[in-house]
C-alpha cells in the first residue's frame, strides 16, 4: 500500500480528508506518526506566532503610553550635543583670536633695544647665537632654578654665586 501523499497530509490537517485518508491513518503508523508529527510542529508554529504577536502588541501599547519620555530623553540627549557642540566653537575661537601680550611688570629688566639697521651678516650671526644656545632665552630663568634645585637635591649648595660641595668644605 502507498503511503500518503504531502496534499493527503495538508487536507487531514485542514480537516478536509477523504474516508479512505482516515482509514489508512488508523491503519499505517508511519504516516501517523508523521501526521502527529507534522501537526505538533505546526501547533508549535502557531503559538510562537501568538507570543511574538502578543509582545508586538504591548510594544505597541508601550509606545503610545510613553511617546513623551522618549521623545523628552531625545531631546535631552541633542541638546546635550548641541551644548558641548557650541562650547567647542566658543573655544576653538577664543584661541584663535589676536591676543595683546600681557604688560611686562616693572620690575622685569626690559629686552635690549635692537638696532634700526643690520647687515645681513650681523643678523645672521645674531640668529647662529640665538640658536646655539642651550636653553631659550625665554626659558633662562627656569633654567637657573631647575640647576640649583639640582645641586641642592645633589648635596650641593651655593655660596655667593660660587658652587661648592659638602665634601669639598670637610677637606
Amino acid at each position: 500500500m502507498n503511503h500518503l501523499t504531502d496534499e493527503q497530509l495538508g487536507d487531514w490537517l485542514a480537516g478536509e480528508a477523504s474516508a479512505e485518508v482516515h482509514e489508512h491513518l488508523r491503519g499505517c503508523e508511519r504516516c501517523r506518526s508523521e501526521a502527529t508529527v507534522l501537526r505538533d510542529e505546526i501547533s508549535r508554529y502557531s503559538l510562537a506566532l501568538r507570543h511574538r504577536s502578543a509582545e508586538a502588541g504591548s510594544a505597541r501599547i508601550a509606545k503610545r503610553i510613553m511617546p513623551g519620555r522618549a521623545l523628552a530623553l531625545r531631546r535631552l540627549s541633542w541638546a546635550g550635543v548641541t551644548a558641548l557642540a557650541l562650547l567647542l566653537a566658543a573655544q576653538t575661537g577664543w584661541m584663535m583670536r589676536a591676543h595683546r601680550p600681557a604688560p611686562a611688570p616693572e620690575h622685569a629688566a626690559a629686552p635690549p633695544p635692537a638696532p634700526a639697521t643690520m647687515s645681513d651678516d650681523e643678523l645672521l650671526e645674531a640668529v647662529n647665537n640665538d640658536l646655539n644656545r642651550d636653553v631659550p632665552r625665554a626659558l633662562a630663568p627656569v633654567s637657573a632654578i631647575t640647576i640649583a634645585r639640582n645641586r641642592i637635591a645633589a648635596g650641593e649648595f651655593v655660596d655667593s654665586g660660587n658652587a661648592s660641595t659638602r665634601q669639598g668644605e670637610r677637606e
